[in-house]
């Protein structure tokens, strides 16, 4: 008799089952594209339309008392309440884009039943499991609402629910307001209560109406005049260097996952008074253009657009890219800090601005505004209430880091794009990835670059670490001078 294999003893991974939930809102109605819906359809979704990397997804919780048809109510209400979730992309054949509200329609909810008998300790995992799956699945942002839910049912009970929505509906920001106000709606079901309100915004066509007005286009104006500024303190490109013949597929994405990075920034920002977000970009900024033999860096950033009262609680997508300057020339860290502090200030105030324009700025000034990082990571992280990891503890974590392929695509617009992301699983985890064009990053320098940036951050929750040093300690090479 043959001993049975692993796999027949696994347990089988359970499948979701999928409902058409259907919603109703108050008005069909059309009009312009905001500047926001603008970007993520330009230079993204009609670039990659089969992509699903840049869907969002959040998690909120059950409370006991709301069974699953009771749940399913409550995310049909969220469709009622906020225009954005059923919005379709509208392009037309001039180029230009507009969005269409739907007053009624349907949306998906897949909803996965687990049994504690049956999975034990694999719960967490299985559901993790599904709400990947979820996000994996491209939008047809044309044809289809741009959001979708999962529920996890465990013994009948309802635990939680992963709302996923395309970036073209919304923003970070805006899912996680999404996913706030879907427990509240919960809470207020488990308890009997009236459902709270819903907070007042300004909806996606009333932000197009007042991007087109007066004041909003003075607001744009006064936005572009930064970017003139931050562009001419910028370097060309932070890959001066001829471009090399690039890996086929050409775009690699290389993933690190580390414990010690979330531990190293702590320390580093408290050693260097600072915070961990500005840590995190100065490192990056000054790795970056040391190891190319450069003293500046121009990075393209994502700023909320938040600051009006009106889009405090707007759940759409009125976020956009913003691009600094960040000078690192300087003798110590501390130097890089102070710019990537006034230059980062300065852009989230002047971040509402038609996308075509300042590209038009960039290409006139002729530099490459094709770098990007978007840190999603320190938003959500908590401090731990314990001590810091000491230096010995730290590398010996950082011996645990864990890097591996992500995915490599064929067509896309950027040379250099950092992201960092919490890990649902483990949130003591960052992930951080790397998507790099080979005809500038080789693949191995991709690898090299994060694995480099955990080295330089250990080193700085142990002190200063000049900008210069940046390069030797993260062990990439410098490249020798420009070919004249």
């Amino acid at each position: 008799m043959t001993d049975p294999t692993p796999q027949a003893l696994a347990t089988p991974t359970p499948e979701a089952t999928r409902h058409l939930i259907a919603f109703r809102g108050e008005r069909t109605a059309t009009g312009p594209a905001t500047w926001g819906q603008q970007h993520i359809w330009r230079d993204i979704v009609a670039m990659l339309p089969d992509t699903a990397f840049f869907n969002i997804a959040q998690v909120a919780f059950v409370p006991p008392g709301v069974d699953l048809p009771g749940v399913l109510e409550q995310v049909a209400q969220l469709t009622s309440r906020h225009e954005s979730l059923r919005t379709l992309a509208v392009p037309g054949a001039d180029a230009t884009l507009q969005q269409r509200v739907l007053a009624e329609g349907t949306f998906e909810v897949d909803v996965l039943e687990l049994t504690g008998a049956e999975h034990g300790a694999e719960l967490r995992e299985h559901f993790a499991g599904a709400a990947r799956r979820l996000e994996a699945r491209g939008f047809d942002n044309t044809a289809e609402v741009p959001f979708r839910a999962l529920v996890g049912v465990l013994d009948g009970v309802p635990q939680a629910v992963v709302l996923c929505l395309s970036h073209f509906a919304a923003d970070l920001a805006g899912v996680r307001l999404l996913a706030g106000e879907l427990g509240a709606l919960l809470a207020a079901r488990a308890g009997g209560g009236e459902a709270p309100p819903c907070p007042p915004a300004r909806e996606p066509l009333e932000q197009a109406e007042f991007e087109n007005s007066p004041d909003g286009l003075r607001m744009e104006e006064k936005a572009l005049r930064h970017w003139s500024t931050q562009l001419d303190r910028a370097p060309a490109d932070n890959f001066p260097r001829p471009p090399g013949d690039p890996a086929a597929p050409r775009f690699w994405r290389g993933e690190l996952v580390s414990r010690a990075v979330p531990e190293a920034l702590r320390a580093a920002a408290e050693r260097h008074r600072s915070t961990v977000p500005n840590v995190l970009l100065a490192a990056t900024a000054t790795l970056l253009a040391r190891s190319e033999g450069l003293e500046a860096c121009g990075l393209k950033l994502v700023t909320a657009n938040r600051f009006r009262p009106e889009l405090h609680h707007a759940v759409g997508n009125v976020a956009q890219e913003v691009f600094i300057a960040i000078d690192v020339s300087g003798g110590s860290f501390t130097d890089v800090l102070r710019s990537v502090w006034t230059s980062t200030l300065g852009a989230h105030r002047n971040g509402q601005f038609r996308p075509e324009r300042a590209r038009a700025l960039a290409e006139e000034a002729g530099v490459a505004v094709d770098c990007l990082v978007n840190d999603l990571w320190s938003t959500t992280w908590d401090t731990p209430d314990r001590p810091a990891l000491s230096p010995g503890q730290l590398a010996q974590v950082a011996r645990q880091s864990v890097f591996r392929w992500a995915d490599r695509l064929d067509q896309d617009e950027v040379a250099f794009f950092l992201e960092t992301f919490a890990v649902f699983e483990d949130p003591g985890l960052i992930r951080i990835t790397l998507l790099g064009d080979t005809s500038r990053m080789e693949p191995a320098r991709i690898e090299g670059f994060l694995r480099g940036l955990e080295r330089v951050l250990l080193a700085l929750a142990e002190g200063d670490l000049p900008p210069a040093d940046f390069p030797s300690v993260a062990a990439l090479n410098v490249p020798g001078p420009v070919p004249r």
